[in-house]
Order: C-alpha cells, then structure tokens, then sequence
C-alpha cells in the first residue's frame, strides 16, 4: 500500500511536539517475511534485534508472555540493541493468568533475576490481564503492582480485558483509581479499524475471531501511556482512528508524558510497512531500512568472482 491520501486535518507531530517522547514500535523484532525489508535478506532470529532497533526505538516484546528467556539470551539481547532503545515486556501469563496473582509472582524466582539484569534499558512492563478477571480482583491487582514496583523502576502498565471495566461506571473510575494511585498505566488496546473491516482474509478473519473488541478509552492515569493499534487492512480506512490519536499524543506529550504506540497488523507480515505509513501520514521522521539500504555496486561487481 502507499500513503496517497493524507488526514482531513493533518499537522506534523514533530512540529507540535518533542517526538523524543514519542516511542513507536511492533509486537516482534523478526518474522520471516520482513527479511528484504526492514531486516536484510540474509538475516535471522539471531541477529535481527541489532537491525531491528536501528528503525524503531522500542519493541512490544510478546514473546515474554509465553516464557522468560534464560540469562545468556537476554544479555545478548541487550547487546544488540544500543543503550537509549527501550524493551517493553510483558509480565508471562502463569503469574496474569494465575489465580492469585501475588502468589504465582513470589514464585517466579526468574523474574527477580529478569528485572534486575534489564534495569533501565526496560521501558514499561505490561501485564496483560484475561478476560476472566473481573473487578472484584482489583485487590489482587494492586498487590502485584505494589510487589512489582519494589522490583523494578520501569514504568508499568496494565491491560484489562473483562467488559465490566469498560462501561464508565464504579468498576471503570476504581480501576483508574487503582492505577493512578499506584503510578500505573493502563494498556488501552484499538481494534476498531480491524473489527470494521470486511475484508474476507483469512488472516483478518482469524485475528477478528481473537482480538478483543472492547471500547476505547484513552486515559492516561501516569507517565507512560501505552496503545496496541491493530488496523484495518485497507490503511486509508485508518485515518480517522490516527487523527484521534495524534491529538491525544500530542496532548499527552505536553503533559510531559512518555507514548508508547505499537503498530499491529492481522497477521504482522506488513506491520513494519503500516507503522511507516502511520509516521509518515503523522509527519514524523523514519529511519532506511537495513533490508532497502542500496547495495554497493563495486561489491556486487566482483561478488562472484
């Protein structure tokens, strides 16, 4: 897709604002298909965090949700990213998944370990709640905050998927009580350019049976608001969804908050493409891609001889 058609109301973010506290990224640093791309032809699992980081500033890190990686792997992580590229992780899902959350966090042993080796380089720690945890857990939650925030300096951020935190009423105003109190965030989740789409993809098809669908509510009740954008496939159909949010960014930086937007797509293949289309609709600078760095000609001359 190209970006041919602009906002109704367009305005560059980098002339309203520091977009240093912008922070824009993807939910992976490596799927296959980018390679050629935004990662080199030749690249792999194993290197494609380096090129990754040379493009966006931040990642979404899910693969933290199904595990934490061994010590030896997150150093090597850390080596490839340079000192101001930040990780946003997500708490695994056996301690937001368990059925008491203090207690499955107590014994994550590993993550004591994780928390520390990361230090500043995390950026926001998210804990991705299900859909079963309803509002009378909110004790439980503010518990887990309160034992993580003595782990970890990061900023954290908290995703709630059950619907009775979503109707604006007691449930909603404790929850955001709850985080303000606690100097957290909440993960506010758009799917709504996904869910209005109509195309019959299998890919959107699988990801509209598996995202949520829930209202959004854009409330930052600390300094590090966090949106998971996942958009429709046609991207001119995302507009006026990007127009909302570049005001509320812009809002939000002026309040000396740090943003943090992670660009989702239904299957992820061409979300390196769809953030760039998304910066470039915003009026802010992006980096080459070191799969679409000119090649030298002097190099490819004598290649193979």
């Amino acid at each position: 897709m190209t970006n041919e058609s602009r906002l109704a109301h367009p305005f560059s973010l980098s002339e309203l604002i520091d977009v240093s506290n912008l922070h824009i990224g993807l939910p992976m640093w490596f799927m296959s298909g980018w390679r050629g791309q935004l990662l080199g032809k030749k690249t792999t699992t194993a290197d494609a965090l380096s090129e990754y980081s040379r493009v966006f500033s931040t990642v979404e890190g899910n693969t933290t949700f199904y595990g934490l990686p061994r010590e030896q792997r997150l150093n090597a992580w850390l080596s490839m990213a340079s000192e101001d590229f930040r990780f946003c992780f997500k708490l695994p899902r056996e301690i937001s998944h368990a059925q008491n959350l203090l207690r499955a966090a107590a014994k994550a042993v590993e993550l004591d370990i994780f928390l520390q080796r990361l230090g500043g380089r995390l950026g926001v720690l998210m804990i991705q709640l299900p859909a079963s945890f309803s509002p009378s857990r909110i004790r439980e939650l503010a518990e887990l905050i309160d034992y993580l925030r003595a782990r970890t300096s990061a900023a954290i951020a908290v995703e709630v998927r059950h619907p009775d935190f979503f109707r604006k009423d007691d449930n909603e105003r404790m929850l955001l009580r709850l985080l303000a109190d606690h100097g957290a965030d909440r993960v506010i989740f758009d799917s709504r350019g996904l869910m209005a789409d109509d195309s019959t993809d299998d890919a959107v098809l699988e990801a509209q049976g598996k995202k949520p669908k829930l209202p959004v509510h854009p409330i930052a009740t600390a300094g590090n608001p966090v949106v998971r954008f996942i958009g429709h496939s046609d991207w001119q159909k995302n507009e006026k969804y990007l127009l909302q949010w570049q005001q509320k960014i812009v809002q939000w930086c002026k309040e000396g908050k740090q943003c943090w937007f992670f660009v989702h797509t239904a299957s992820n293949q061409d979300a390196p493409e769809f953030a760039r289309w998304i910066m470039d609709v915003w009026g802010t600078k992006h980096k080459s891609w070191p799969g679409q760095v000119d090649p030298d000609p002097v190099n490819d001359l004598f290649s193979g001889l």
